[in-house]
């Protein structure tokens, strides 16, 4: 469930809510939240779609407006950094099934092994409270 941006999707509030579930931006739109089914311009990107891969760091125009304002949300805005164009450069240096591995113990809640959610900082199994960690503008 890696966005074409590099964000993963499993740690988005919408695939982790527990009716009707987004698949991710691969998946149908009928199981996205609206933003991403409709105004995300990385996922409605006509390039992007002729790319063989279909992730946006192999665009010429990489990093173009999108992905960075993509970027500076996810790594400023959140109680928990992600940062989608680290996570295209560490699937291309390590390969997929590495970059899934370090997701997996990433985002996994250490009292219930639940998975927390990027949006709110929180466990979506347990609830426990992870905005301790540090933000990335903590960490600059």
């Amino acid at each position: 469930m890696i966005a074409p941006c590099g964000l993963d999707c499993s740690v988005c509030i919408g695939a982790l809510r527990e009716e009707s579930p987004c698949t991710g931006c691969w998946g149908p739109d009928d199981t996205k939240p609206e933003f991403c089914s409709s105004q995300c311009k990385i996922a409605t990107c006509t390039i992007r779609k002729t790319l063989p891969g279909g992730f946006c760091d192999e665009c010429p125009q990489y990093p173009c407006t999108e992905t960075m304002e993509r970027e500076n949300r996810y790594t400023n805005d959140y109680p928990l950094s992600e940062s989608p164009m680290e996570n295209l450069a560490f699937i291309r240096k390590e390969g997929m099934t590495a970059f899934l591995d370090r997701e997996r113990t990433k985002w996994s809640c250490p009292s219930c092994g639940g998975t927390f959610c990027v949006h709110t900082g929180r466990c979506a199994a347990c609830g426990a409270d992870h905005t301790h960690r540090q933000s990335r503008k903590e960490q600059l």
